[in-house]
């Protein structure tokens, strides 16, 4: 593929990447998915279901730093057809598993698939595509993630009805391990400096990175309130329990959009840090019109539609960001740094949320919080700001 390859061969470069956005991160929402199958036919507890998805999320963060280091070394081809290879050993994992431990081992390869993907989406479009040219196709990789846990939903429950949860997981794993040889024919070669020297790939990250990181840590904890979204507005507002998945399939719907959008202006109108604080407010507002829906229940479609470009987007304008901070032999380091401080917050954000909620009794506690987390990533942005020289470039603006 050539640097600027022509409109037919860019539209399959990013829906390959699309794709591995997709199938890297819908392991750990397909067992909130099929929770029921998986619980009923293995014999165990919520606990021990949440305790898998937790793996998910924990050690993604963790080996996100990693991956990003190897995404660097073996370069952007290999990393990226790891991603779809890692992506079908998570499925297969949780297909074939007899017991709770092996099916925490495919949360395993799971936490590596999903950290792997970023660093090597990442890098493979910062060789690909010249600066100016990357924020649409960033956009469409990261509305992946919403769109395959979109699909999945539509899919996977009709899938373990008709052949069993476990054949539903193998059946899935089979379109991963499919985009592999896909990848491995159509995606570009890794350039020679991947495997050179590699000063840059060692030594110090642009400070922007940090400040991605942090403010990353932030909003995905902020963000992480949207797990809880379904449950609070049956629980806490009485709708029925399909009003509370609507409002989940309107928020990821919104997203797909937002991803696209938002990163496409932050790059065209060299908006990177204005974008991440008017996202970062916005995330802030949704936990304010979640709060208020509490007395006027249409506040909850507000709620909903400022989470999804909002927390839900930011990861768009953030991938562009890292591109632009950094050369390609230090992208792939870069997005992992960056990952593992969304994914830590994320992370952690869900068991904080439920033992306040279950401690008060209320989600009033779980909404302030969220907000303030919110507004801390946009003090981020202020003081990221005040940090620049005078001369700012577009990925500092």
């Amino acid at each position: 593929m050539t640097v600027a390859p022509p409109f037919r061969r860019r539209a399959i470069f990013a829906s390959l990447l699309f794709a591995a956005m997709a199938v890297a991160t819908f392991g750990a929402a397909s067992l909130g998915i099929l929770a029921t199958f998986i619980i009923d036919d293995l014999g165990i507890s919520r606990a021990q279901l949440g305790f898998v998805i937790a793996v998910n999320a924990v050690f993604g963060a963790a080996f996100s730093p990693l991956a990003g280091r190897i995404a660097d070394r073996i370069g952007a081809k290999g990393a990226f057809i790891g991603v779809f290879v890692l992506s079908g050993a998570t499925f297969l994992a949780f297909g074939l598993a007899p017991s709770f431990l092996i099916l925490a081992a495919g949360g395993l390869f799971g936490a590596m698939a999903q950290a792997s993907s970023n660093p090597a989406t990442n890098k493979l479009i910062a060789e690909a595509l010249p600066p100016g040219e990357r924020g649409v196709v960033t956009g469409v990789k990261q509305s992946g993630v919403q769109a395959g846990i979109f699909l999945g939903g539509l899919s996977a429950p009709s899938l373990a009805i008709a052949l069993g949860w476990r054949g539903a997981y193998l059946a899935i794993a089979a379109v991963p391990m499919v985009l592999a040889l896909v990848a491995w024919w159509l995606a570009p070669a890794s350039r020679r400096h991947d495997r050179s020297g590699g000063d840059e790939r060692r030594g110090p990250l642009p400070a922007a990175i940090r400040w991605l990181a942090v403010y990353g840590f932030l909003l995905g904890f902020a963000g992480a309130v949207t797990f809880f979204v379904p449950l609070y507005v049956e629980e806490a507002l009485g709708f029925d329990p399909r009003l509370g998945g609507l409002v989940a399939a309107v928020m990821g719907l919104i997203a797909v959009v937002g991803r696209i959008w938002w990163s496409r202006h932050a790059e065209a109108a060299d908006a990177v840090l204005r974008s991440l604080a008017t996202m970062a407010i916005l995330s802030a507002l949704s936990a304010g019109a979640f709060w208020a829906g509490s007395e006027l229940q249409a506040l909850v479609w507000l709620g909903a539609v400022l989470t999804a470009v909002g927390s839900s987007s930011w990861n768009s304008v953030g991938m562009v960001a890292v591109m632009a901070a950094t050369t390609p032999s230090s992208t792939g380091r870069a997005s992992g740094v960056v990952l593992f401080g969304f994914l830590a917050g994320l992370g952690i954000g869900p068991p904080i949320f439920g033992a306040l909620v279950d401690r008060t009794g209320s989600y009033t506690p779980m909404w302030v919080v969220s907000g303030v987390a919110a507004l801390g990533a946009f003090m981020v942005i202020v003081a990221w700001r005040r940090d620049q020289p005078a001369d700012r470039s577009a990925t500092r603006r």
